[in-house]
């Protein structure tokens, strides 16, 4: 828990300060706007996004489970929506978003949390059944919802949040052990498709070969990746400071959103480089710890999904911002501008803090810990307590609680506690063919 918070934490905080650093810069490409517009924006989101970080800690963990096929269901209707014209708004030639007066909303963004979560029900649901032995139960009806999903989100179009979507079906496929031979053939499916998309969208084809020879067209196809490379290039080792860049001047396209991590580097260096990606990898090993320690399954796919589907988000945009993948405009989470993705990913935070308060080794903690008052006030208001001492008590017989005045539960007379399910991550073990 306390490294999902530092993790999500550091990263909101540099979010903040590079809102501010490039407040100046965005108002400049935006006539009549306040100067400190995007900084104040990014401030009322954070605002937005603290009682929803609140609320998702709070909620039981079965809260989320239930809200899986209300929240698709809303989240279909928010996409379909978004492509009729008068409901979406069109900007740069995408309809990606709903106008809500001065602020806009993003339905793809929250259809990744609700196909995560209707994912790992409907997974887990298959895992008590029985049923996740054989391969059409794995993939059906999970990938043709992925595909209708990705199809409406095709149709914006916004390449980006559909390769986001991707990572959340192979994360889900891999946690739940799917055999190396069938998750091969799902990634050779996955380049293929994104392989056809480009052939047949031509501005596409120029993204995917222009890294390659980023200088060959230093104008044109290529100028993104330049620029990037000369931003980092002239912060060096420590940076030239941050507000001192000089590059999200204009040079640099998208400098606040999905080219932040150039300003990155060149305000704070090579070394706020690497503070950033270890955050990111702080936040994934605490997801992933997360899931290898649940016993509810339901639990350990949503951890486990979050953990992969953030983390490789993250991995992507600094990817293609250093030249070593092609651009997709995937925004870097907690920290490009961008209202929707902020509260999205404060809410993804809460949640996984959420399941880890629900851990028996937690509740036994923080029980001890209220019991002898060293409590920190913090903990107490964010709620982080557990709910009671039964809960604790409640424990199975598998994992005894270790603390001194709790005893450990007991099995009831004439009933063998069942065996604890483990996380199988990327198993290799045979699943029968279908019928």
């Amino acid at each position: 828990m306390q490294l999902l918070l530092a993790a999500g934490g550091g990263l909101l905080f540099l979010g903040l300060l590079m809102a501010a650093s490039t407040t100046i810069s965005a108002s400049m490409q935006t006539p009549g706007a306040s100067m400190w517009a995007q900084l104040i924006h990014e401030l009322i989101f954070i605002g937005l996004s603290a009682p929803v970080f609140w609320l998702a800690v709070r909620v039981p963990p079965n809260v989320y489970r239930r809200l899986a096929y209300p929240l698709l269901g809303l989240s279909l209707m928010l996409l379909v929506g978004v492509l009729v014209p008068g409901v979406g708004a069109t900007i740069n030639g995408a309809h990606r978003w709903i106008g809500l007066g001065s602020l806009s909303l993003q339905p793809s963004e929250f259809a990744k949390l609700a196909m995560l979560l209707w994912s790992a029900d409907l997974l887990a649901r298959k895992e008590k059944l029985g049923t996740l032995t054989t391969l059409r139960h794995v993939l059906v009806p999970l990938v043709p919802a992925f595909v209708a999903v990705i199809g409406l989100v095709m149709l914006e179009p916004d390449l980006g949040t559909t390769l986001c979507f991707v990572l959340i079906l192979l994360g889900l496929l891999w946690s739940v052990g799917l055999p190396g031979r069938y998750f091969t053939g799902m990634l050779a499916a996955v380049v293929a498709a994104v392989t056809l998309l480009a052939v047949i969208s031509p501005y596409r084809l120029q993204r995917l070969t222009t890294f390659l020879h980023p200088y060959a067209d230093q104008q044109g196809s290529g100028y993104q990746t330049v620029q990037a490379f000369h931003a980092l290039h002239h912060g060096g080792l420590f940076g030239v400071g941050l507000g001192a860049s000089t590059y999200k001047y204009g040079w640099v396209p998208n400098a606040n959103s999905d080219y932040v991590f150039a300003i990155v580097g060149e305000e704070l260096g090579l070394l706020g480089c690497l503070v950033v990606l270890m955050l990111f990898a702080l936040f994934a090993y605490a997801a992933m710890r997360i899931a290898l320690r649940s016993r509810d399954p339901f639990i350990r796919l949503t951890a486990a999904g979050s953990g992969i589907w953030l983390g490789g988000q993250a991995l992507i945009n600094t990817g293609y911002v250093s030249g070593l993948l092609p651009v997709t405009g995937i925004p870097l989470p907690f920290i490009s501008n961008g209202g929707t993705s902020l509260i999205l990913t404060c809410g993804v935070l809460g949640m996984l803090v959420c399941f880890a308060r629900h851990e028996p080794a937690a509740w036994a903690a923080a029980q001890a810990a209220a019991a002898a008052g060293t409590t920190p006030a913090w903990v107490r208001l964010l709620g982080l307590r557990p709910a009671t001492v039964a809960a604790v008590r409640a424990a199975p017989p598998s994992q005894p609680v270790a603390v001194p005045h709790i005893a450990p539960a007991r099995p009831e007379p004439g009933r063998t506690p069942a065996a604890a399910p483990g996380l199988t991550l990327g198993g290799d073990e045979d699943i029968r063919a279908a019928g």
